[in-house]
Parts: structure tokens; sequence; C-alpha cells
């Protein structure tokens, strides 16, 4: 991993999917890059399970969580409607995990047949605004926004439903059932999967581990990863959590000295959590100039391929939870087909998961797309 101290600068603005309080205390200081703001939130614990109980738990969790999953979860057929149209509002396409998830969603509907068209909501309220007017526009049969949700799109979404194009969520943290939108493909998903690095975490180190987070204020589905492992973190009465929050639009400047700043002040950290894999590949190359490469373990999200190098060679990172990289994305074209048919789907619409470490490492290979063979399945319910 020589070549890493080079790679993680580039791929910072290529990544993956706020501060939450747990604790009962916590600390705010500026942090040194670039007059960010740094928040570090203490958590220690006190939650009802405790000891080997919670140790336990975690160990089996965790187990599941690393089987490969080999089938998809949609299981009754559909006969997609000729000449519909699909238009994708699309996260901030700069990070791997926006640009994977269009990648995937493009390729499922045009496998399934239909129009494919496409408008990057970038990062700011304006664009995002921007792109869901294109949208409505267009009117497409079903508009599908990725990872961005009522909270930062409400006038896009209420565009949408007063012009009668229904909506099918990817990622967006919206609750199951918001107005408008005819199911939240992942809906869950993104807490569970911080609920399943906690566990990593509490296994790991026994119920005693001593743990930063470090998450950002951008894109719904990062706060509740944040959340998720907040919550489980918080039952673990020897562990300590706390968080880091940086921001996506200067965080090639000011992470990096972020995370410096606190391996300085924070002498007993032992492991950090990257709300997605740029963080963790910052995160890892903070920790090898500290010198802390035996000291600290790190864990992330979404599975890029730097990190599972780094997994597959047994170095920093350890751990990497995903949902593939373009399995949601048909997913969400399947969702699609069944809203345009007029069928009603339930309000949030699961993907498959799992938990890349040195136990499933060689199983998984260079990339996790999805559930082993998803697109031949998938066509086959379709009818191709």
């Amino acid at each position: 991993m020589k070549k890493l101290s080079v790679l993680w600068i580039a791929l910072l603005l290529v990544a993956g999917a706020v501060v939450t309080g747990c604790g009962s205390s916590s600390d705010n200081t500026t942090g040194s890059g670039g007059g960010s703001t740094q928040e570090s939130e203490s958590e220690s614990g006190g939650g009802e399970a405790s000891g080997s109980s919670i140790v336990s738990e975690a160990q089996s969790a965790t187990k599941e969580a690393e089987t490969i999953p080999t089938e998809i979860l949609a299981t009754t057929p559909v006969t997609p409607k000729a000449g519909s149209t699909v238009f994708h509002v699309a996260c901030d396409l700069s990070l791997e995990g926006c640009a994977n998830q269009a990648k995937g969603l493009k390729s499922a509907v045009e496998a399934i047949g239909f129009k494919y068209e496409q408008c990057n909501g970038g990062s700011s309220p304006e664009t995002i605004s921007s792109c869901f007017k294109n949208a409505v526009n267009a009117h497409p049969d079903v508009i599908i926004p990725n990872g961005i949700g009522i909270e930062g799109a409400g006038e896009g979404f209420a565009a949408a439903k007063k012009a009668g194009i229904p909506i099918v969520g990817m990622f967006t943290g919206d609750p199951p059932g918001a107005e408008g939108v005819a199911t939240e493909v992942a809906g869950e998903t993104c807490p569970e999967e911080g609920e399943a690095a906690a566990n990593w975490v509490i296994a790991n180190s026994e119920g005693k581990g001593n743990v930063v987070f470090v998450g950002t204020q951008t894109y719904t589905c990062n706060k509740q990863r944040q959340e998720g492992f907040m919550t489980r973190m918080k039952a673990c009465s020897e562990c300590n959590a706390s968080t880091l929050t940086f921001s996506i639009a200067t965080m090639q400047s000011s992470l990096p000295q972020q995370l410096q700043a606190e391996l300085q002040s924070n002498t007993e950290i032992e492991y950090m959590v990257g709300t997605f894999d740029a963080v963790s590949l910052a995160a890892a190359e903070a920790i090898r100039q500290a010198g802390k490469t035996e000291q600290i373990q790190v864990g992330g999200f979404d599975a890029n391929g730097p990190n599972l190098e780094m997994i597959r060679n047994e170095e920093i990172q350890k751990f990497d939870v995903t949902s593939g990289t373009t399995e949601p994305g048909w997913v969400a074209a399947d969702a699609a087909a069944r809203v345009i048919n007029g069928e009603e789907l339930e309000p949030s619409t699961p993907v498959t998961t799992v938990m890349v470490t040195g136990e499933n490492i060689e199983q998984i290979g260079e990339a996790y797309a999805g559930a082993e063979g998803f697109e031949e399945q998938f066509k086959k319910l379709w009818g191709k």
C-alpha cells in the first residue's frame, strides 16, 4: 500500500453515501483546517446490554453480516410497460458512490427496456432544484432521486406530486410513506449499515473499544449511518465512541488536518470509521503519518477498490459495509416498473448488504457489485 499516500488525495472527491448526539456530553472545538468546524461527541455507553452479552450479540451479528448474498430480494415477476421513461436525479456524481448507483440504475433501466434520462444534482440546493425542474418538465413516468430527499429538495418533490409523477427514492433518508414517494429503495439500509459497523467494533474490541466516527452533514444517508452507529455503541457500557464532522465541500483541504488534530488530541483512539470510503482512505493515511498503524484500525462503507485492497492485504482498514455498487439501481428500476404498472408497493424496498472483512474478502474479489448474478435474476423477473 505504498501507493496509497498518493491515491487517497485523488480519491477524496470520488467517494461513496451530522453529528447526532447519543452521548451525555459533547465538546465543540474549532478545527485547524481552513476554519472548518470540528465537533466531537463523547459516548460513554450505559446501555442495557453490557459485558459478555453485548459482545456475544455483536459477534453473532457480525458473522451474519459477513454472509455473501446470492439471491435478490424481489421474487414476483413483472411485465414492464413498453415506452416508459425514468428520470434520475443523481447525487454528486464526482462521488464514487453516487456515480456507481447512477451507473447501476442506467444499466438496469436500459435492460428493462425503458428510456433513461439523468441530471447531476451535485451537492448545492440550487443545482438540485434545477434538476428537479428538469425532471418534472421532462414528464417521465417515474423520477428516481438518489441520496437527495425531501429535506434537501422539498419543492422538487412537491412539484413532482403536483404533476402526478411518482417518485421512487434511493438512499434518500426520507421516512417510509413520505408524501408523493411510492417506495424508498434502501429505506432502512443506512442506519442498519451503521449498526453493523458498530457491531464489528464491539466484537473486535471485546466490548471495550475507543472509536471515532468521521461523518458529514451532507446527504441523509451519511447522517443515518452515524446515527445507527452511535445508537448501537451506546449499548456498549465499556466502549467510548465520539464523532468528528467534516464538510464534503472542503474535505480535500480540511479533512486531513482535522484527522491529524483528532489523532493528536485523542491519544486513546483504537478505531476510526469513515462515513464513506474516501473518508476511510483519508483516515488510514493520517494514521500512517502519525505512526499509529499498530494502534488504530479503520472501517468504512461502500466497498471501493482501494479500501478492499487494504482489507485483502491485512493493512489498516479491517471492514467495509456495502449494499453493492450497482445492485440498488436494479432494485430501483424494478420498483419503477411496478409503480408504472400501478402496483402498490411497500413503503420501504430492501436491498442486500454484506460486511466485507478478512473472512470473506477472497470470495468478494476486487469489488462487490451486489448479490451473485443479480442482473440475470432481475432480467428473469422482467421476462428478458
